[in-house]
This record gives C-alpha cells, structure tokens and sequence, in this order.
C-alpha cells in the first residue's frame, strides 16, 4: 500500500467524512507530516506550513498538478475540516497574511508515528477518547436541522433549507388547506 492509501486510511480510522478521505486531503496531510514516499512513519514531523508548500510538496514528491489558484480548494476541503476534527492547528495569524500556517496538532503526530506499528490502536483510541469523529459531528448537526413535516397523514423530515420550507408550506397551507376547502 502507498503512502496515499496509508493516509487515506488513516482519515478514515479518525472518523473524517468520505469527502474528507478525498486524494487532496490525503495529500495534505502527507505534506503536513512531511511525508516522502520512501519514508516511514515514524519519521512524520509536524513544521509549520504554508498552503503554498502543501502545493509544491504534492506536486514534487506525488506527481500532482495542483495550481497555485488551487489554494482554497485546499483549505475549504482539507484543512478547515482538519482543523474541526483537531487534526491540525493555525497560528493564529490573519488568513490573508503571508505568515499565516498550519501544522499537525501534537497528538495527530503522535498517531501518525504509531501508524503500522503496535501502538496504533492504543493511539488511536487514546485520540477517539478525547474527541468527536467528525463524520459523528457532521451527522448530528444534520439530524438537529430536520424539518418535522406531515403529509396525508405521514410524517417525514426534511433537511433544512429555503426550498424544503417552500415545499412543507405548500403541503401544509396550499395543499392541506385545498383539501378541506373541499371537504367542506
């Protein structure tokens, strides 16, 4: 197994979303471990890093042809998730200074060391301990925001959002009210 699928399932053992286990997540978190493909794990390191460098690393050690426009796919798909799941941190600059950087969080390090190793579960259950699976906090957040409608009787939930309103308040002004209207 390469280093990607090694990282790949390393995101999915932490809990993050298929989304989250995507290639380019895969390979910032590499960059972010400072992780060549000849490299083990145990070598992961966790410097402080541009997007800019996440770039150039994949594109050196992996073959990739990610363009510098590309920066904010990085972050909006990878590094904001990261960030929430308390797999990497920032320093705290302005994101739009040229200091601003992430890097691995000391307890994401030290997961990454054990990957493969005997101390991985015992790593990963130590980290699960003190916190949520992201794909649990996104399913949760997507529970809270369900819309309780009733249709002919039936009861169903709708995601949140401008156009499930639009729709519960057909069913229940437009079509509800026509069918008493007649019933009457």
């Amino acid at each position: 197994m390469g280093k990607v699928e090694e990282a790949r399932e390393f995101l999915k053992m932490v809990g993050m979303p298929k989304a989250q286990q995507a290639d380019i997540c895969c390979y910032v978190l590499l960059a972010m471990a400072d992780m060549k493909p000849h490299m083990s794990w145990k070598e992961a390191s966790n410097g402080w890093i541009r997007i800019h460098d996440i770039i150039q690393f994949s594109n050196t050690f992996y073959g990739t042809t990610y363009a510098e426009n590309s920066r904010e796919t990085f972050r909006k798909q990878a590094l904001h998730r990261f960030r929430t799941a308390a797999l990497v941190e920032d320093n705290g600059k302005a994101t739009n200074s040229p200091n601003y950087r992430y890097r691995l969080t000391e307890e994401t390090l030290k997961m990454l060391k054990t990957l493969q190793s005997i101390e991985w579960q015992k790593s990963l259950n130590r980290f699960l301990m003190y916190h949520d699976k992201l794909i649990d906090i996104y399913a949760s957040k997507k529970k809270m925001t369900m819309m309780p409608v009733r249709i002919n009787g039936a009861d169903f939930k709708f995601s949140a959002g401008k156009h499930n309103e639009l729709q519960k308040a057909i069913h229940e002004n437009i079509c509800y009210g026509y069918i008493i209207t007649i019933i009457k």
